[in-house]
């Protein structure tokens, strides 16, 4: 196969095309729509059904409506098309007698009746131009042959003054004038005028039908008359013409209603009538007969007379018919109308009443909505915050906050279902906020209790060491008491989780070295720790012994995440944005950790108030962090450029005392230089070197007397483990309940997590 190139492929992005069938799906799924739309389908579905079919009845009534106005139009029409056709029957009878005299008789002159044609003309083309008759054909084909006829008519006058015309060819002419005119009768019966019209319409033409015959049989029996014999072929158009006016007259009383038939009855009687009837009888016996005995002008004056009755009854019933059209039409279009309003009614009131059902169940479910999750979003959380934090353990002033739904339908009822599951679950709230209390309580009688005991041990301990004398066995005191400091920092780490205070306080300031110095003291590697110093201060009273503990946490830290052959830096000055505060920070060179565990852990030295489920794998840093918010203190972990971490404590002004050079002091001892007791003049048991040496001495080698310790430029924080003992026993007044008197030496509160507590402060567990 070839393939292509030149031609990039192209390429379509399916996956939006996939998004939206999926939406398409889910939209089209009744399960997935939105309650107002479920209730709205399930009304406007049968409401646009019902409305489909009433704007089809609402057509229809309205198309009979505009046929009827048709109809109406056309039965108007009828009255100047009607008078018309009486004229030109007058002229056209007339004109009859006027040739068959010859044209001598003057009482035979049409021109009295040509002048009533003319102005019957006149009306019925001032009817016939005020209709629209685009949308019908056979009407506009009815006119436009009545018209051409009326056009004609000046040239058929002509014709019988001229005499250039038989006398059957113009009455053949009046009369084919007539028909045209006639056939607007038919045209009324083919639109849609209502059963009672609709029979008044047929009545209507066949009574026309029948005026026109009788006047048919006056004009060819006044032509007999005037000459006085029947003329070769008269006969038959006379027979013709009284048998079709018989069956036109049958054919009215057959169609006919009882009224009408009443009418033409009572109407269409009298003399003339039965001289009328005699005349013609005896006309057609005398067919034969060289003369017949009949005078034209009384047979010219009772027939016109029958012929005025029955146009009456005509006229009558024409009336009739014109005011039931217009009422029929009227009816119709009222009907019309009221259907239209009152279908704008139904869907208006349905309308109305589907918004209030589907607003009485949407509100409702909305406001149970929005209180669900306001109890979700904030009530509850509010709640479970408040239970978190180490100061808060009382949730009696907590209330379920009820729905403002009030319904009495199954909304109303979810609603009562879901107060009783916030009252549950505040019930729940307030009992774990009590087993909280309970369980900090029963913290803080145990750890005051153990703390208690543990100081008793280390008093023991102190007084076994002041007089032991053999190495090895002050070694293994060495390390008991060095256990048993562990066990009382973990009860006071106990204390401060459980909200409480560890007991122990301070009453003057302290130097930031000495607390430094007592911070280390309670680090298991305290040998690996240096402290480069370049700023003094001295620490507010209160802030001294949490002081202590929190940097007794982080050196630890530093200490158990790093190598055991790396040294630990701890270094205090002031920054130069923030030049009345005093920064310590704490060095070491571990593994580090990556960009997003040091956000994590200083969110939790941030959060520390508030517990959470890791708090039992991480108490060092909930201690750490507690103990700095309850002072103001800044802790965060940084990534030194190198390697390892650094944690950062910033120490407010306000917790300081007094800022001043730092520099290195003589150590004094009392009592002929002993390690077991201090001077009253304490400093620190270090040198103010910019560098670190090697760590301490082994321990099976006897340290040199304290006072008497080599200072090579550069010492760590203690030379030895007798040197980190007779700190020790400088602040075992800070583990027993006695307070230093205003005379004694400063001594500082030494406190620390246990060593399984503190991973995480360098993002390990």
């Amino acid at each position: 196969m070839r393939e292509k190139v030149g031609r990039a492929p192209r390429t379509k992005p399916r996956h939006r095309y996939g998004t939206d069938l999926k939406a398409v799906r889910h939209l089209i799924k009744p399960k997935n729509w939105r309650v107002r739309n479920k209730l709205t389908a399930v009304v406007l579905i049968p409401g646009l059904l019902a409305g489909v079919l009433a704007v089809v009845s609402l057509s229809r009534t309205v198309a009979d409506a505009e046929d009827y106005g048709q109809f109406s139009v056309l039965a108007r029409l009828q009255q100047p098309a009607l008078a018309l056709v009486h004229a030109l029957q007058e002229e056209r009878d007339t004109t009859a007698g006027f040739i068959a005299g010859r044209r001598k008789a003057a009482n035979s002159n049409p021109r009295r009746q040509r002048t009533e044609v003319d102005a019957a003309a006149a009306l019925y083309r001032q009817a016939a131009d005020d209709m629209d008759a685009s949308d019908d054909p056979q009407l506009q084909e009815v006119l436009s042959a009545v018209t051409q006829e009326l056009g004609s008519l000046p040239a058929l006058r002509r014709s019988v003054d001229e005499a250039n015309l038989t006398q059957g060819s113009i009455l053949a002419n009046y009369t084919a004038a007539i028909g045209k005119l006639m056939r607007l009768g038919p045209v009324l019966a083919a639109h849609n005028g209502g059963d009672t019209t609709a029979g008044q319409v047929r009545a209507l033409n066949s009574l026309s039908s029948a005026v026109e015959n009788t006047s048919r049989v006056r004009a060819d029996l006044n032509c007999v008359l005037t000459t006085g014999t029947f003329l070769v072929g008269q006969f038959p158009e006379f027979a013709g013409a009284v048998a079709r006016q018989q069956e036109s007259v049958d054919d009215f009383m057959a169609t006919a209603s009882e009224a009408q038939q009443s009418l033409y009855a009572n109407t269409v009687k009298g003399a003339s009538v039965s001289t009328t009837q005699a005349i013609q009888e005896r006309a057609g016996e005398q067919a034969q007969s060289p003369r017949v005995e009949a005078d034209a002008a009384t047979w010219n004056k009772v027939s016109s007379r029958r012929i005025a009755l029955m146009r009456e009854v005509e006229s009558r019933i024409l009336a009739d018919l014109i005011t039931r059209s217009g009422q029929v039409h009227s009816s119709r279009q009222s009907a019309a109308l009221w259907g239209a309003a009152g279908l704008l009614a139904v869907f208006l009131v349905t309308g109305s009443v589907v918004t209030v059902v589907v607003r009485s169940m949407t509100r409702p479910l909305k406001t149970l909505r929005i209180s669900a999750l306001k109890v979700a979003n904030e009530h509850l959380p509010q709640a479970l915050t408040r239970l978190r934090q180490a100061d808060i353990d009382d949730l009696r002033d907590y209330r379920a906050t009820p729905t403002a739904v009030a319904a009495n339908d199954e909304i109303g009822e979810v609603a009562q279902a879901f107060d009783a599951v916030q009252s549950a679950a505040v019930a729940l709230v307030r009992d774990q906020a009590a087993l909280r209390k309970h369980i900090n309580g029963m913290f803080i009688h145990l750890s005051r209790r153990n703390q208690h005991l543990v100081s008793k041990l280390l008093s023991e301990i102190s007084d076994l060491e002041q007089h032991e004398d053999n190495p090895n066995h002050l070694a293994r005191l060495f390390r008991l008491d060095h256990l048993a400091t562990q066990m009382l920092r973990t009860d006071e780490s106990l204390l401060v989780l459980a909200g409480s205070d560890t007991g122990r306080g301070w009453e003057q300031p302290m130097p930031v070295s000495e607390i430094v110095l007592a911070a280390s003291a309670e680090v298991e590697q305290y040998t690996r720790i240096d402290f480069r110093p370049s700023q003094g201060a001295d620490i507010a009273a209160d802030a001294v012994t949490d002081l202590v503990h929190l940097l007794a946490e982080l050196m630890e830290n530093a200490t158990v995440f790093s190598s055991a052959r790396s040294r630990v830096t701890v270094t205090c000055r002031t920054d130069s944005d923030r030049p009345t505060d005093l920064t310590i920070s704490i060095d070491d060179e571990g593994t580090g950790m990556t960009a997003e565990k040091l956000a994590t852990v200083n969110q939790r030295l941030a959060s520390a108030l508030s517990l959470d489920p890791d708090a039992g794998q991480s108490m060092g840093l909930f201690v750490v962090g507690r103990l700095a918010a309850r002072h103001g203190i800044d802790v965060r972990l940084v990534s030194t450029p190198r390697r390892g971490s650094t944690a950062l404590v910033r120490i407010p002004r306000n917790l300081l005392a007094g800022l001043h050079p730092y520099g290195p002091v003589a150590q004094e001892w009392s009592d002929s230089g002993s390690a077991d007791q201090p001077s009253t003049h304490p400093v620190p048991a270090w040198t103010a070197s910019s560098a670190p040496v090697s760590a301490s001495p082994p321990e099976d080698q006897p340290a040199p007397a304290v006072g008497s310790y080599p200072t090579t430029g550069v010492e760590p924080i203690f030379g030895s483990p007798q040197e980190w003992l007779a700190h020790r026993r400088y602040t075992d007044g800070m583990h027993i309940s006695d307070r230093p008197s205003p005379g004694s030496p400063p001594v500082p509160h030494t406190g620390s997590d246990t060593l399984d507590d503190l991973p995480t402060v360098e993002g390990q567990t």
